[in-house]
Order: structure tokens, then C-alpha cells, then sequence
């Protein structure tokens, strides 16, 4: 047993000396693994003017390794050293703050978050304001200082923790849509069936006075949600007129029952538009309940159509010329 202490002392050492690893010289446990942070736009599509941008951070670390130093203690102690080891991989006293640049500037502070563990994320809420003259993908910084615990000694019940100051900066981007857009999105719904897996199904429809060619549509998305599949090719948008489209999707499936911010970008020969979309994921969504979604979708769009054709017919009254093709 003093060989096997032995040899995880002279491995932890070894260790050390390549990572900068810090442990008490008494220690029943160690632990390998730090946090790993990453950091992605929920709504990647924002629009001129104020808005609130979210950021998903994640922590993608994981507990390497848990090594048995030294045996002979209090069993209790040990037990709690050996718990309380498992917490190298969380990132604490979380501060962090987004840099804007170019169009995008950045009216709200710095966001804190006590902890997240391997493995989870926390949404990070901030207030920006977008230039009108902002199209494009504009790339922003988070600035991150957090602690991360060293170690941990445990003596007489009293749990001792060592932490480090560790410091991050992740890059992720943001579209933005310009101002005058021609398209919009009328309405998007979740379908599920165990054939086809999770669908998106939005409506889109050209309110400007110009005819679009040669279009394709694909969907811009962040954690828990991951597009499938290639673009979708949607040929000539006339104005007016409105087009159906169908997005393969993945879902997490810890994602939370909530409305999620995304963006729909529609690439015509004249130009190329972000669309904000907001979906929902109701209770249910992710076992297969998703026949009243999709008969709700089905009435939604129906009635969109019917809407959309009735204002046409007014248009082309008015106008006495020949009718428009939906």
C-alpha cells in the first residue's frame, strides 16, 4: 500500500512539472481535469437597434483521473477529500465580459456566474446595440477570469481549498441583417415523428417590391440546436409571394422547454439576409409528441396563406393588372 502511495506521489510529480499541477503534501486524493470553456451566440441573427444578445457558455472539461495518494487517515476525511476532488473540473466565480467591435457595441457590464460544472452551460444575457448600416458577420470577443480549485485538504471535518486565478478570451460571431430587409419570417413551428426525426418548418415571405432569384435558405444555430443537411434551394422569391421551408435538425436532449433565438439566412444573386426566427420547445417535444405542434403549424400556415392571398387579390384589384403567382 506505501509502494502504490509511493507511486502516485512520484506520477503526481511528474505531472506537475508538465501541467503546473499544485497539491497539499497530505493529500488522500487527487484529481486531474480542469475546466475547458467554450462559447457560442444563441440568437446569432441580430437586427439594427437595441437588442439582447445570448451567449451560451459552456464548460466542456471533464474529470481525467481520480488517484488514491495516502490511505491512512480518518475514513471519513477521506471520503470528503475524495468528493471534494471531483470539483477540479468546475469553473467559479465566473466574470465575463463581451467586447464589441465594428457595428456591434456593447451596452451592459460584465455578467458573473458562480459556478458550472463539466459538462453544463450558463446563459449569458447582454444588451447591444447594432448600427444601422451593420450587415454581415461581425466576430466578438468574451473576456473570462474564473477560479479553479488546485486542490483540497480535508482535516478534522474542515475541508481546505486551494484555488488559481485562470483567465480565457473566446471569439464567436454574430449576423447581422441590415436595415430595410424585404423578407421576413411569418411563423416557425418544431414537428417530430419517428421517421423523419426533429423538423423546423418556417414560412417566409418577400414584402418587398423587387423580384429575388435564384434563393437558397440555411439555418443559422447554436447549442442545444445543430443543423442537418444541406441548403435548401428555394429558385425565384417574386414580390409578394411566399415560400415553405423544411430544416433537419438536432436536438440535445437535456435542452430545456423554452423559446430559443435563431436565424434563418436567405442567399439570393442580389444579396444575402439573416432572418430572426424564435422557436419553441414545449414539455414533450423530445419524446415524440409532436402531432399538436405540427396540426397547429398546419392551421398557422394555412391561415398565413389564406391571409397573404386575400391581401394580394386587394393589391391586384387596385392595381386592375395581372394577378400575382404564390
Amino acid at each position: 500500500m506505501r509502494l502504490l502511495s509511493l507511486c502516485c506521489v512520484l506520477l503526481l510529480l511528474s505531472a506537475a512539472q508538465a501541467e503546473d499541477i499544485m497539491f497539499f503534501a497530505d493529500d488522500y486524493y487527487k484529481s486531474l481535469g480542469r475546466p475547458v470553456l467554450a462559447a457560442s451566440a444563441a440568437n446569432p441573427s441580430l437586427l439594427p437597434g437595441e437588442s439582447i444578445l445570448h451567449i451560451n457558455l459552456a464548460n466542456l472539461g471533464q474529470l481525467e483521473e481520480l488517484l488514491p495518494i495516502d490511505q491512512n487517515g480518518p475514513p471519513r476525511d477521506i471520503l470528503a477529500e475524495m468528493k471534494e476532488e471531483m470539483k477540479g473540473g468546475h469553473a467559479l466565480a465566473i466574470s465575463a465580459s463581451l467586447i464589441g467591435s465594428g457595428p456591434i457595441q456593447v451596452a451592459s457590464g460584465p455578467v458573473m456566474v458562480d459556478d458550472i460544472a463539466p459538462g453544463e452551460r450558463a446563459l449569458l444575457n447582454y444588451t447591444v446595440n447594432v448600427k444601422e448600416n451593420g450587415t454581415g458577420w461581425s466576430r466578438l470577443t468574451l473576456d473570462i477570469s474564473y477560479q479553479q480549485q488546485a486542490d483540497v485538504s480535508v482535516k478534522n471535518g474542515e475541508i481546505y481549498p486551494l484555488y488559481e486565478a485562470a483567465r480565457d478570451n473566446l471569439s464567436l460571431e454574430a449576423f447581422l441583417s441590415g436595415e430595410g430587409e424585404m423578407l421576413r419570417v411569418l411563423g416557425s413551428s418544431l414537428s417530430s415523428s419517428l421517421l423523419s426525426g426533429q423538423k423546423l418548418r418556417a414560412v417566409v415571405s418577400n414584402d418587398g417590391p423587387e423580384d429575388l432569384y435564384n434563393c437558397s435558405a440555411r439555418l443559422l444555430t447554436a447549442p442545444p440546436f445543430s443543423a442537418t443537411g444541406p441548403e435548401i434551394a428555394l429558385g425565384d422569391l417574386p414580390a409578394g409571394s411566399l415560400a415553405l421551408l423544411d430544416f433537419n435538425l438536432e436536438i440535445d436532449r437535456d435542452a430545456k422547454r423554452q423559446d430559443y433565438q435563431m436565424g434563418c439566412q436567405i442567399c439570393c444573386r442580389e444579396r444575402c439576409s439573416s432572418l430572426p426566427m424564435t422557436v419553441s420547445l414545449p414539455p414533450g417535444q423530445l419524446e415524440g409528441k409532436g402531432l399538436p405542434a405540427l396540426a397547429i403549424l398546419a392551421l398557422a400556415g394555412l391561415g398565413a396563406i389564406v391571409l397573404k392571398k386575400t391581401d394580394l387579390l386587394r393589391r391586384d384589384k387596385r392595381r386592375r393588372g395581372p394577378r400575382s403567382r404564390i
